[in-house]
């Protein structure tokens, strides 16, 4: 690079909102938020929501198997398998 390019080049400088959109896109969600802007999601959508009848399906599984397993009951089944299936819908 000779003197005369040196002359033409613009010095590069980031601004504030640049540094700051960088460094949000580096940064991992949190569980928290995603699991509630997915639980939104799905009480506002119903059945038309991606997440709901996987959830559904867990909650059924865990029910049947609440009811197989002995000291777990059919509700606390329930919920349990529609906890983890909400859960590898939010984190895979």
């Amino acid at each position: 690079m000779n003197n005369d390019d040196r002359d033409t080049l613009h010095p590069v400088t980031a601004t504030e909102d640049h540094v700051m959109a960088t460094h949000d896109a580096y940064e991992r969600p949190s569980l928290a938020g995603d699991a509630t802007r997915e639980a939104k999601g799905m009480f506002s959508d119903g059945m038309k929501h991606p997440s709901t009848k996987p959830v559904l399906t867990g909650a059924a599984v865990g029910a049947v198997a609440g009811i197989l397993l002995p000291f777990v009951t059919l509700p606390l089944g329930a919920v349990a398998g529609a906890g983890y299936a909400f859960y590898k819908r939010v984190r895979p």
